[in-house]
């Protein structure tokens, strides 16, 4: 008997044509740690007054079956898509800004009926001569989050959503994918006074970390469908919040940045945020674009943003700045996420 190998663990998926339906995993996702949950709520009949004193004397029943994945990794420029995608706006296709192998991806989702694509999920545990593979159908994104700081790579973490698992027979002959990865200091930091000039005003020499966390799009609806699977019937729109904390210092120069949003959020004014990640030029006719992520959103200060003074980093004087999304009627949209790499189409 064999016990399952830590880094043998495999995450696959594949984009289902009709949502529910599962598929084949056609694409391998490379992570540094996911966690997969196979949930099934049961009454377990505790509290019966049964003449006995043994904790229960029926067997459990299921009432509801579940699945969850929680991916945590490095912040690449291609496995984003799949959170986009699957829980930001589905049936996204990519535009090419030049000749050759560059892909701009564009994911501005509806205000008032976000629609997002379906993927089957694939957790395979292996002990190094067996695996055993589960899958759950109608997989979606739930919420996402990524950090940026002033070491190491960004990072990522998403958490998907999906029907009853099932025991499967592990997908074969999936190749690793080909990721490319940028340094957590090729970030740069945007604030500008409307969606149009959005990007515009670069931010430079005073933020030294974020955290950017989008809650859901779409949650899981259960109905009185009579589902012999006992999973949730499909997913219906909420309403959702970006939510991003910056820390910077408190710059007293000729910037300003921490007084003048200091006046922006005593009126309520709203503010139009970029953060942007800069990765590597496309090879030839492309090289004169290049990889980036751009997380884009109308935000307004918190009340507890900037709210407390005078905390130390390494002799500085820094601030903590906390944005919450709205709405922008002249723009008609909250947020949006751009990624320009070389992924034709996803999976």
């Amino acid at each position: 008997m064999g016990a399952a190998i830590q880094p043998l663990t495999l995450i696959q998926v594949g984009k289902e044509s009709t949502a529910g339906t599962a598929v084949a995993a056609t694409r391998r996702i490379l992570t540094k740690s996911a966690t997969y949950r196979r949930q099934a709520p049961q009454e377990m009949f505790e509290g019966q007054l049964t003449g006995v004193l043994p904790r229960a004397v029926k067997t459990p029943i299921t009432t509801r079956k579940h699945s969850q994945l929680e991916i945590a990794t490095d912040l690449d420029f291609e496995q984003p898509l799949l959170p986009l995608l699957s829980g930001c706006k589905g049936g996204v296709t990519p535009s090419s800004p030049g000749s050759g192998e560059a892909r701009l991806w564009t994911f501005a989702p509806s205000q008032t009926a976000p629609s997002v694509d379906a993927y089957t999920l694939e957790f395979v545990v292996d002990d190094g001569s067996t695996k055993q593979a589960v899958e759950a159908a109608y997989g979606f994104t739930s919420s996402f989050e990524i950090t940026g700081g002033v070491e190491a790579l960004p990072q990522i973490t998403w958490s998907m959503d999906a029907r009853a698992t099932d025991d499967v027979t592990y997908t074969s002959g999936i190749a690793l994918p080909t990721l490319s990865f940028a340094s957590n200091l090729k970030w740069s930091v945007h604030m500008d006074n409307t969606w149009s000039a959005i990007g515009g005003t670069n931010i430079g020499g005073q933020v030294y970390g974020f955290t950017w966390g989008q809650s859901p799009f779409v949650m899981p609806q259960y109905y009185l469908d009579a589902r012999s699977d006992l999973s949730f019937s499909g997913v219906e729109p909420q309403t959702r919040t970006t939510d991003v904390a910056i820390e910077c210092t408190y710059d007293t120069g000729a910037s300003n940045f921490v007084k003048t949003e200091l006046a922006k959020k005593a009126t309520g004014t709203m503010r139009f945020l970029e953060l942007r990640l800069a990765g590597g030029a496309f090879q030839s006719p492309d090289t004169a674009h290049s990889r980036f992520i751009k997380l884009r959103g109308c935000f307004v200060h918190a009340d507890d943003s900037m709210e407390e003074l005078g905390t130390d980093r390494d002799g500085n004087s820094v601030v903590s700045m906390h944005l919450l999304s709205q709405y922008d009627p002249t723009g008609g949209i909250d947020v949006n996420y751009l990624i320009q790499n070389n992924v034709a189409s996803f999976p």
